[in-house]
């Protein structure tokens, strides 16, 4: 799991247990190219996951056959064109796609470690991911640039071997602007893609849930928990009635006007579900009007909610949510495809916390639906993770492995992640790297998760005694006499103290332990980077 050579691997031609009798000259051909040296990494991890599927799916069969022989080592492309990433800048870490592994770096020797670990490679594969990974360090530790950029790229050349849906949050907008990393690029300053804010949604119920969260997590609001509910049930009155009257979902200006009862939006609404019959309109009806008497309360129970929504009511974010050409939806990550969501928290620090909070809880949300594609694997990439986790997602992080999908989350410290969501992120994380330099808190926090080990304590005694000869003795001088005694015994002690995790892991290291989807953990390890 952890310990890999990482050497290219060819593998042998697949295919030879259906190809050479179904068509064979597409077979001649895909031996032809497997000893031509005309196939990177990525186009043999690609063609050969498409004949095994090919294998497994007979429809699949005749197409692929095709495009062998007409397209050679383009056959099966990833939607992108792309064969592999950009040559420039060059790939900053060793991948093996034939195995699905990447190397991070090197065993270090520390009497933590087995001996035999000691200077041998460290690597992480996909099972490893789906046990998801927790990342803590400081600023400029390198948890970004020596752990999550490897990391994002395998998931990248994954999706280009048409293997993996990659989703990379980027808080700052450019830490992983790398240019031909990536199909789709929301940014909430330039927005030439838009983003859909019900695109995980099948109905208003999931669509109300997911757009709260986001709008009002735990800690935001100073409403009461039943003014939290109310403002749920409000905000699944306005969708659930306009999207039966008109059949789509609101605009962000819509929304609003639902939400304050606006006359005209209503009106609007309410001849809609008066021409969709005399059932739905009796089923609809009734919540514009609960909505309305909402209003006429002495408090209104979704005023917090409209005061979060309304700043969302900007035009460059109403580009972004009702974009007039190009919208991406979080069900698209069911085919392959690499998402970078640029936030641009410096220039619009809330309205990039919701938009992050919103992509987080579209992406569990898709990958645990029943109608999720299990045979891809999922990635979600979340920088300065402790702000944008609510409890939902942090429950939803322990389906992610039998659903085939993992998060990574870096942050800064566990004290930015909720207190009330802390312990089930922590407990939820299989995998969990430390980085020099964090606080005393999340040093005791690792150092306790980490428990202690028995090692040998050897402790040495030494005495020396003094004989006085007295005046009616001889004449001779003192004499002396020595003795010493040691004893081995065996105590517990901390296996990573919590000063060793402060101060002593150099730059470009880092504690690490991994969780394989099994259930095996390995003994956290002291590894140098690359």
């Amino acid at each position: 799991m952890t310990t890999t050579s990482l050497t290219a691997s060819a593998g042998e031609v697949p295919g030879r247990d259906w190809l050479p009798q179904h068509d064979p000259e597409a077979a001649c051909a895909l031996e032809r190219l497997w000893d031509s040296g005309e196939l990177g990494d990525v186009d043999r991890a690609r063609l050969t996951r498409a004949v095994q599927q090919a294998g497994q799916y007979p429809h699949l069969r005749d197409e692929l056959c095709h495009e062998i022989i007409t397209l050679g080592p383009a056959a099966a492309v990833h939607s992108s064109g792309q064969r592999d990433l950009p040559p420039n800048p060059p790939r900053v870490a060793e991948h093996d796609l034939h195995h699905g592994q990447v190397l991070l770096g090197r065993v270090c020797a520390h009497p933590s470690t087995p001996p035999q670990r000691h200077d041998v490679d460290f690597g992480m594969d996909l099972d490893c991911l789906r046990a998801n990974l927790l990342v803590i360090g400081p600023p400029d530790s390198g948890k970004t640039r020596s752990l999550a950029l490897p990391l994002v790229e395998h998931l990248c050349l994954e999706s280009l071997a048409n293997a993996a849906s990659v989703v990379v949050i980027d808080p700052q907008g450019d830490d992983f602007d790398i240019p031909g990393w990536f199909d789709v690029t929301i940014d909430s300053l330039n927005p030439d893609v838009g983003f859909s804010l019900f695109g995980a949604a099948t109905n208003a119920e999931e669509a109300a849930d997911q757009l709260a969260s986001a709008l009002l997590p735990i800690g935001v609001s100073a409403d009461h928990e039943y003014l939290m509910d109310a403002s749920r049930n409000a905000l699944y009155n306005a969708l659930a009635s306009f999207q039966a009257g008109m059949g789509r979902w609101p605009t962000v200006r819509e929304l609003l006007g639902m939400l304050r009862n606006a006359q005209e939006i209503v009106d609007r609404v309410r001849a809609g579900l008066n021409r969709c019959g005399k059932a739905i309109k009796e089923e609809y009806a009734p919540l514009l009007a609960h909505r309305a008497e909402q209003l006429h309360r002495r408090e209104d129970p979704a005023a917090s909610l409209i005061e979060r929504l309304s700043q969302l009511d900007r035009p460059r974010l109403r580009s972004l949510f009702d974009h007039p050409t190009g919208v991406f939806a979080m069900t698209e990550i069911n085919r392959p495809l690499r998402i970078r969501i640029a936030l641009r928290e410096a220039q619009m620090p809330e309205a990039s916390r919701f938009l992050a909070r919103l992509v987080v809880s579209q992406f569990t949300h898709v990958v645990c639906n029943d109608h999720a594609n299990r045979d891809l694997f999922k990635g979600l990439v979340v920088n300065e993770a402790g702000r944008f986790v609510d409890d939902c997602t942090a429950r939803a992080l322990q389906r992610t492995r039998s659903d085939n999908a993992g998060l990574i989350l870096l942050s800064q410290s566990l004290e930015d992640f909720p207190p009330q969501v802390l312990p089930t992120v922590f407990a939820s994380t299989g995998g969990k790297a430390v980085f020099g330099g964090v606080g005393p808190a999340d040093a005791e926090h690792f150092s306790r998760f980490w428990g202690e080990q028995q090692v040998l304590e050897h402790s040495y005694t030494h005495s020396t005694t003094r004989l006085h000869v007295g005046p009616t003795g001889t004449s001779q001088g003192p004499t002396y006499g020595a003795t010493r005694s040691s004893v081995t015994r065996k105590i517990w002690r901390e296996r990573w103290p919590a000063g060793d995790l402060s101060m002593a892991i150099p730059p470009g290291h880092t504690v690490i332990q991994l969780r394989h989807s099994t259930g095996q953990v390995t003994l956290p390890e002291l590894v140098r980077l690359r």
